[in-house]
């Protein structure tokens, strides 16, 4: 009599090969973060073109995704994900080749060089996630989505710290270390590009009825309950996304004007940062193994909010800066938990779709929160935002937990469901 070996522990050789291609992209974009608004600083730009040029590559990936989603679900996700590596390598090969102002400008807005999105192939990370899912039993993509968030942190940290060990201005070679990011982030390019050629196309649920088998009125109750819980994230993440907002983006700022440091021990905060938000989202991936993808979210946001409220309390600058690691640590650390929901909220013909929702919903809001912040900053009420912040993610996970909670039980009764 023979013995079925238990395969559920193992990780698909396809999702090996896609957290590989997000771990590769994560260390260019971790080079990028350091060295991009130096380096068109010393191009000559000035700080309000620098600021422009990095917001407009966010808005243009917030408003490029749900498009990027919804067509994905129809044509298949791997053509997308391909685009997205050639796109970045022909972008930095601008970077290497031109200092043209307008060419710069378009190669940084539509790459993405330059923001910390953590190996986010924005805007077309819907398309990625989706296709990750169809490799992945939904009761395992708390831990892998967990896990592959902790490899983009780790990507980052390890982009960082090359590029700080070059030091900047000219090297021995003639080469700057700001052509030099942009020579390995087109070699990383090139080099995902290759592996996501080797990544079969996803497998659409074969459990799934097809459409013409299925009768018309079943096939529009389930279609109306995933758009219900997809609303619900949505307007769920809007309160996370205008928390974030509030605090993340003028951190630096408020750093300085608090405690008096330099750019070089924010720096060195920031760094630790990467490191600590990779660690945290592999312990993520074991309590979301454990206790569930939902709870386990729900478990550290409150930890955070604890965390950011004592923030503006303390006096000093170490201790700030410790709470702070451990605080974005926690938030971001369970964003791979986050994703792992959003695409297991519908069948996986539609996960692309509610991949994009997910991001639109919580990125959008963040534009709104430095404005309220540099406002209350401009009264002298530096405490204030923190307060707020810590409101907002408060209620985000009463309501997370209270909105999907049941998503973990349905797990646990039918793990091969999605």
């Amino acid at each position: 009599m023979l013995v079925k070996e238990d395969h559920t522990d193992r990780i698909h050789p396809e999702v090996k090969k896609l957290m590989l291609v997000n771990l590769i992209r994560s260390i260019g974009q971790g080079m990028m973060v350091v060295v991009l608004a130096l380096y068109l600083d010393d191009l000559g730009w000035s700080s309000v073109k620098i600021g422009t040029v990095l917001a407009a590559g966010g808005l243009l990936g917030v408003f490029l995704a749900p498009f990027v989603g919804i067509f994905s679900d129809r044509v298949g996700r791997k053509p997308f994900v391909l685009v997205s590596e050639l796109s970045t390598a022909g972008c930095a090969l601008i970077g290497i080749l031109s200092i043209n102002p307008f060419l710069l400008f378009i190669a940084i807005a539509f790459s993405g060089f330059g923001k910390a999105d953590a190996g986010s192939a924005s805007p077309f990370a819907p398309a990625e996630q989706a296709w990750l899912a169809s490799f992945i039993k939904p009761s395992e993509r708390g831990k892998i989505y967990s896990l592959n968030n902790a490899l983009s942190f780790f990507g980052m940290a390890t982009g960082a710290m090359l590029v700080g060990t070059m030091g900047f201005g000219n090297l021995s070679l003639g080469i700057s270390v700001y052509h030099l990011a942009f020579c390995s982030t087109f070699a990383f390019s090139i080099a995902t590009t290759a592996i996501v050629l080797t990544v079969s196309r996803e497998p659409f649920n074969r459990k799934e009825k097809p459409m013409e088998k299925m009768a018309e009125n079943e096939e529009m109750k389930i279609t109306k309950e995933e758009n219900t819980a997809i609303l619900k994230l949505a307007g769920i993440n809007v309160l996370n996304g205008i928390a974030i907002g509030l605090t993340g983006p003028m951190m630096a700022y408020w750093f300085s004007v608090k405690f008096g440091v330099s750019s070089a021990q924010i720096g060195s905060t920031l760094a630790l940062t990467f490191f600590a938000t990779g660690i945290i989202s592999m312990f993520q991936a074991r309590i979301s193994h454990k206790y569930g993808t939902v709870q386990s979210i729900v478990m550290v946001r409150f930890v955070a909010c604890l965390l950011l409220i004592l923030m503006p309390l303390l006096s000093s600058y170490a201790l700030v800066s410790i709470l702070y690691i451990l605080r974005t640590a926690l938030n971001r650390g369970s964003q791979g938990a986050g994703q792992a929901l959003s695409v297991s909220l519908t069948r996986g013909k539609r996960s692309g779709f509610a991949s994009s929702i997910n991001l639109l919903s919580t990125r959008l809001p963040i534009s709104i929160g430095p404005y309220i912040t540099g406002y209350l900053f401009g009264l002298g009420a530096l405490a204030l935002p923190f307060y707020l912040a810590a409101g907002l993610q408060g209620s985000f996970a009463y309501f997370y937990g209270k909105a999907f909670r049941a998503y973990d039980t349905k797990m646990k009764l039918n793990p091969s469901s999605g």
